[in-house]
């Protein structure tokens, strides 16, 4: 009988611990706590590009991402992730780029909100989608599109 109080005793051990350490969990962001969660959102002290801001805490996910950079041009699809909400980092984009010599062009919002910008040279698509109380923010940086001219026809293609 006595090998039997070990058996019994290590499984109530391990399903106090397990349910002890449930009540450890981060809670997600709810109507009671989202007034007290109003810190605005700050510039990262490192950028990949200088006139691109990038809310503080969010990290680079080099594997999803590229850069080209030359004299003449540049080319970027950098993609990010951190802990605010999107309606946080939108607000920090409205606020910054502008400070960063950005025109806002438009602003998309469905499920993701997307946001065009362009200066005197680029364009740059800001894309961000929600993940929980979370965001995923995409840049997309390009050489501002020239306008299309159309070809020429002649009179003999039109008949």
């Amino acid at each position: 009988m006595h090998s039997l109080k070990p058996l019994f005793f290590v499984p109530c051990f391990l399903l106090l611990v397990l349910i002890a350490g449930c009540a450890t969990f981060p809670q997600s962001e709810s109507a009671g706590n989202a007034g007290k969660n109003k810190v605005s959102l700050s510039v990262a002290s490192l950028l990949k590009f200088e006139d691109i801001p990038v809310p503080s805490g969010f990290k680079l996910l080099d594997k999803e991402s590229f850069a080209f950079q030359n004299d003449k041009s540049r080319v970027a699809l950098l993609k990010y992730y951190g802990g605010q909400n999107a309606e946080k980092v939108l607000e920090f984009y409205k606020a910054q780029m502008a400070s960063f010599n950005w025109s806002l062009v438009n602003i998309i919002e469905y499920d993701r909100k997307v946001l065009n910008y362009e200066n005197s040279e680029e364009s740059c698509i800001i894309t961000i989608q929600p993940q929980g109380g979370k965001s995923m923010v995409t840049v997309a940086l390009s050489p501002k599109s020239r306008p299309i001219k159309p070809e020429k026809m002649s009179s003999k293609e039109y008949k």
